[in-house]
């Protein structure tokens, strides 16, 4: 018989040699939207920035735009090397689970609080779709982490 024959792909492996969990594997593609988006970050904070130093004498609602820009563009910049900070922590600890102690603790941490405010916000009647994206996507990173942390012992030996 002819039929198409499929053809399973191996897990990529860790720095360890060994195949990557599923846990690994989606935490290090998250991780990599953040480091993508981190350069989108950079992109816009750079622009701003130079969008503030030629827009001399311009202003909105009584401000100088260039007031508005450099503060826009210092802000996403700051963002941007944060988030790649953590991007990065993410991915080696997605490689090397022993590795991911202080992403985990970031990550858990940061997933708390962006519940914390969701919930809040909610509660007030506030609907803030970026802000649930944001706080979703933050506790996905978290479970991830959570579960990539497991795979260590570190919850058998620390209950």
């Amino acid at each position: 018989m002819g039929g198409a024959q499929t053809r399973v792909r191996p897990a990529p492996l860790g720095a360890d040699g060994k195949p990557m969990s599923v846990w690994q594997v989606w935490l290090k593609r998250l991780c990599v939207v953040m480091i993508v988006w981190a350069v989108l970050e950079l992109v816009f904070g750079a622009a701003f920035w130079a969008v503030g130093s030629v827009a001399d004498g311009v202003r909105v609602a009584g401000v100088e735009l260039r007031d508005i820009a450099a503060a826009v563009g210092a802000t996403a910049l700051v963002g941007a090397v944060f988030n790649l900070a953590i991007g990065l922590l993410g991915i080696r600890g997605a490689k090397n689970p022993y590795k991911i102690t202080l992403f985990f603790w970031i990550t858990l941490a940061d997933a708390v609080l962006t519940a914390w405010a969701m919930a809040s916000n909610l509660s007030s009647g506030i609907v803030d779709v970026t802000g649930i994206v944001s706080g979703l996507f933050i506790i996905a990173l978290a479970v991830c982490t959570w579960q990539v942390r497991g795979q260590t012992g570190y919850f058998d030996d620390h209950p």
